[in-house]
């Protein structure tokens, strides 16, 4: 005499890829979040231009984010400046150049690698930012 126990692995299989989408959606929308900050953070530290029209013009109003992409198990995003008149790149000058010559910032407050100190200021509330948004996304859909 035997009875038999069935276990349906289907439900379960749907409830693994509903997490795995709530997962990557979550962390796309937490990468925006993070590319964000890292955007105000590298505005708030950018030299202000003194010149404008020539050079860069407003540095400032020339930083942006990239809308974040999945590639396989990664999602990546940038923050970009690019100040550019007649060929020349003001703000790769100013970041990468500059600095290396013995140039400082003029105005307090702001510093002449605004990309790379921006996220070293702020990289540990990014992570943050993209772990909150997973599991916001985990709880919308129920999955918590």
């Amino acid at each position: 005499m035997s009875i038999e126990f069935t276990f349906d692995i289907g439900k379960f299989a749907r409830k693994l890829e509903d997490a795995s989408d709530a997962v990557s959606q979550g962390a796309i929308n937490g990468m925006d979040d993070a590319l964000e900050l890292w955007q105000l953070e590298a505005t708030n530290l950018a030299p202000i231009g003194r010149y404008k029209g020539r050079r860069g013009g407003n540095l400032r109003a020339r930083i942006e984010h990239t809308t974040p992409k999945l590639s396989g198990n990664e999602i990546n995003g940038a923050v970009v400046a690019n100040a550019f008149n007649r060929g020349f790149n003001y703000a790769y000058y100013l970041h990468n150049v500059a600095g290396g010559k013995g140039a400082v910032a003029r105005e307090s407050g702001t510093v002449l690698d605004f990309l790379a100190q921006a996220k070293g200021n702020k990289e540990s509330k990014m992570f943050a930012l993209i772990e909150d948004a997973i599991q916001a996304e985990l709880s919308r859909k129920g999955l918590t």
